[in-house]
């Protein structure tokens, strides 16, 4: 029989072999990263959604005077209206550019309109509201910018 060896005991140099390797694999992880992280992080590799350009308010008068009959009596309607836009350029230019369509669709908003419409507490604003969505819609189908934020009805007569 062969006398059983007492197991070794580790050494100083044992013991602190994993604890050291440890330290030296996360100070390389830790340098690579500082390096290479900048350059993961930098704005020309993120995704980044375009930052749309608000343009000051402005406003554009439509130079056309509306008139129209009233749904339900004889009397009728006039109203001259401006619009205000923060689009810029484009939107006046889509205006300026589908006028014809903007008159045809204001008229049609004045025409379906009743007295009792137009008496009625907000009546006016209402009837602006409606022109607002009229005009945004003949912008979007016709050039695909809806960029008018407001109508204002800057004469109104009802006779």
């Amino acid at each position: 029989a062969t006398p059983e060896t007492p197991p070794k005991k580790k050494g100083m140099a044992g013991r602190l072999l994993l604890p050291v390797a440890l330290l030296l694999v996360g100070a390389a992880a830790g340098t690579a990263a500082g390096m290479f992280a900048p350059q993961l992080l930098s704005p020309g590799h993120a995704e980044t959604k375009p930052v749309p350009q608000v343009a000051p308010l402005e406003y554009v008068e439509i130079d056309n005077s509306f008139t129209a009959n009233l749904k339900d009596t004889g009397r009728f309607i006039q109203v001259r209206i401006a619009v205000s836009t923060q689009g810029g350029q484009p939107v006046k230019d889509a205006v300026d550019r589908h006028r014809v369509a903007i008159v045809a669709a204001v008229l049609g908003i004045l025409s379906d309109t009743t007295e009792a419409d137009v008496e009625a507490p907000g009546g006016r604003d209402a009837l602006a509201k409606r022109m607002h969505m009229a005009i945004n819609d003949v912008l979007q189908r016709k050039s695909g910018i809806a960029g008018v934020e407001d109508v204002f009805l800057t004469s109104f007569v009802l006779q």
